[in-house]
């Protein structure tokens, strides 16, 4: 145990050696935006991390842990205890760039709207202080570049491969970068602090036809429309509005001629609630639904839950000990308690589950929000991210 002192002291070290390594903190951020990878194609992200790592004094670096794509760093892998582990997440997604940056992804399918090249830096960074402070590790670290975290599960996947025995791996952590909430305040809190959620794939099939004879076709889209405003309204009319609850849709698929009635249509969308039983009420419902109104316009229906993710659930001790070292660093008005759950679905919850955990929230104060094809992130607030963390392992 450190007093305040120490900690403050030895942060603002750290937060001078962090600004110190800013250029290359920028460098390998711009690199990881310029190429993104969709989950468990990560090869170049992972190849770029791994050299990375394997230039850092004392670290040993382990290549394709689980997945051919992780990469996991160690230091003080000799020491007693249990490892303190931190994650960040390296795949990209399936977004259109439009932030006409010099560094803009040369993939027009795919970017990283979503904060991971910041996070892959910043942790780098913080693996690049520690292996300069080794004679002040207690406990082993262990840096971990999870593939796949956007949608496929990859957390579940490499704790199913055996890592956190692998690595003894005793408390978790993970920074994530978000835009909504104040520029350089961290948040985040005991207990539940991210969705439950589900992805969904709802289809519709009947006889389709030519647009000028609808009477002779189900006509599966205009059925979809309808089911669209019977879930909203499901949501509004069968729910305590005092409850956090989003059911949205992103993709609708159907016929690509103008004139021509799709014989089916399909729907892509996601569920997210803070609550498990509504979240399980829901689901039953979202199927009854579709099987009516399939049923009144004589389609045939089929409804698909993928990959539920439970909720990210911090341990309270962990959060009560991060809250006196970021007191005792940056102040009582620079990490905050997070006063309700997000509505992110998060495949840290698997990592939750299995050890103490916590997840926070960095504060961008962005104008365009996460997904968003002009999402950018606030370079400045790499140093500090990487001094952060550096500190967090020193002194939990």
């Amino acid at each position: 145990m450190f007093d305040p002192s120490s900690i403050s002291e030895i942060g603002a070290k750290l937060l001078s050696e962090a600004e110190g390594m800013a250029n290359d903190l920028v460098d390998w951020r711009r690199a990881f935006h310029q190429f993104p990878e969709l989950g468990l194609e990560e090869r170049m992200t992972s190849a770029k991390i791994g050299a990375i790592l394997s230039s850092m004094h004392h670290m040993e670096v382990i290549m394709g842990f689980g997945l051919p794509t992780c990469v996991i760093g160690r230091l003080g892998g000799d020491l007693p205890g249990c490892a303190l582990a931190f994650r960040a997440e390296i795949d990209a997604v399936e977004v259109q760039e439009d932030t006409d940056l010099p560094f803009s992804s040369y993939d027009d399918r795919v970017s990283h709207v979503q904060g991971h090249d910041a996070h892959m830096s910043a942790l780098l960074g913080v693996a690049a202080l520690l292996s300069s402070h080794c004679e002040m590790l207690k406990r082993p670290v262990v840096f971990i570049f999870q593939p796949a975290e956007e949608g496929k599960g990859g957390a579940k996947l490499l704790i199913d491969a055996g890592l956190t025995d692998e690595f003894r791996i005793g408390r978790m952590l993970c920074v994530h970068w978000v835009p909504q909430l104040p520029y350089g305040e961290i948040y985040t809190s005991g207990g539940g602090i991210t969705a439950f959620s589900s992805k969904i794939h709802i289809g519709l099939m009947g006889p389709g036809g030519h647009g000028s004879s609808p009477h002779l076709t189900s006509d599966p889209m205009y059925a979809s429309a309808h089911l669209l405003i019977a879930l909203q309204s499901m949501i509004t009319r069968e729910i305590d509005p005092q409850k956090s609850v989003v059911l949205s849709f992103g993709r609708i698929e159907a016929a690509e001629v103008y004139n021509v009635i799709a014989e089916e249509t399909h729907l892509w969308g996601t569920l997210r609630t803070t609550d498990g039983a509504t979240h399980l009420f829901l689901k039953s419902r979202i199927e009854e639904l579709v099987n009516g109104i399939a049923r009144i316009s004589r389609l045939a229906p089929s409804v698909e839950y993928m990959l539920d993710y439970h909720q990210v659930k911090n341990d309270k001790d962990l959060v009560s000990d991060i809250f006196r070292i970021g007191r005792a660093l940056i102040g009582n008005d620079s990490i905050k308690q997070l006063n309700s759950p997000l509505l992110v679905g998060e495949d840290f919850s698997f990592f939750s589950e299995h050890v103490p955990s916590c997840l926070m929230f960095l504060g961008t104060g962005m104008d365009y929000g996460l997904y968003h094809a002009r999402y950018d992130i606030p370079e400045n607030l790499l140093p500090f991210a990487s001094a952060w963390g550096a500190c967090l392992a020193l002194f939990l």
